[in-house]
């Protein structure tokens, strides 16, 4: 008697594990490849950002600067703007990340909405001959012109940031006169648009406030009533580097 066979159908449609194993690695191997070598497209982009104060940038530049062909740029970025985009999300994460660590020691949750509030403005203003986020201000207002729905997701980390300081805040209070989302749209609108006319020029034709007057200002919105030199007092304890060492750009251009 003949052995029962499986029909040649069933046996093709069975996948060896090891055919999947190896096809498991090949992929995860190209993803590595491709998120790196857009990683370093997105240095050398803002390598040029921060050289130039966002003013001007070609793909060509970039792809000089990272050492790349032209070709292989577009293999990864579909556009200038889809490059910047891509400069600009990274900014973002990088820009949560230095908050968080600058006020990493303030414990008290109100100080440490100040902090947030304070540091966030001090990292993009100008210092000397480097390191100007100018650039910043530039390419956010630039991409809000082509990609305005993508802004808002792009900003995630910071907002999640503030959102999350103005939480702390409002906890600390017996009955909060506004919601955290109220409270952390009003914070973040006020730290942007302080933040672009520091940067860019001032169009109100008023003086600029300082960063200690956006500080008492985001508080006392929120119902925190505060001398100023509260402000002042949360202001030194921070430790804030100096020269480049505050770039967004140029953090990120480093990696």
């Amino acid at each position: 008697m003949s052995e029962p066979t499986t029909p040649k159908a069933e046996t093709d449609a069975v996948v060896p594990d090891w055919q999947r194993r190896i096809v498991d690695r090949s992929l995860e191997s190209a993803r590595v490849r491709s998120i790196d070598r857009g990683s370093q497209l997105i240095r050398a982009a803002a390598t040029v950002l921060e050289r130039t104060n966002g003013e001007s940038l070609t793909v060509q530049e970039v792809a000089d600067v990272a050492g790349q062909s032209l070709r292989t740029l577009y293999q990864y970025f579909a556009s200038k703007d889809d490059l910047l985009l891509a400069v600009y999300e990274e900014s973002m994460r990088v820009y949560a990340k230095l908050i968080d660590g600058l006020i990493a020691k303030l414990d008290d949750p109100i100080e440490r909405l100040a902090g947030g509030v304070i540091v966030a403005a001090r990292m993009p203003t100008m210092h000397g001959t480097v390191g100007v986020d100018r650039g910043l201000s530039h390419l956010r207002l630039h991409l809000g012109q082509s990609k305005p729905e993508l802004i808002a997701r792009s900003q995630e980390p910071v907002t999640l940031v503030f959102r999350t300081l103005v939480e702390g805040a409002l906890a600390a209070q017996d009955a909060p006169a506004l919601s955290v989302e109220a409270g952390t749209y009003f914070v973040s609108s006020a730290r942007t648009g302080w933040i672009v006319s520091s940067t860019l020029g001032n169009e109100y034709a008023v003086e600029l406030p300082g960063v200690i007057d956006l500080s008492f200002f985001c508080l006392s919105g929120l119902g925190f009533d505060l001398p100023r030199d509260w402000h002042e007092d949360v202001d030194r304890r921070l430790e804030l580097p100096a020269g480049e060492g505050r770039s967004i750009l140029r953090a990120l251009a480093k990696g």
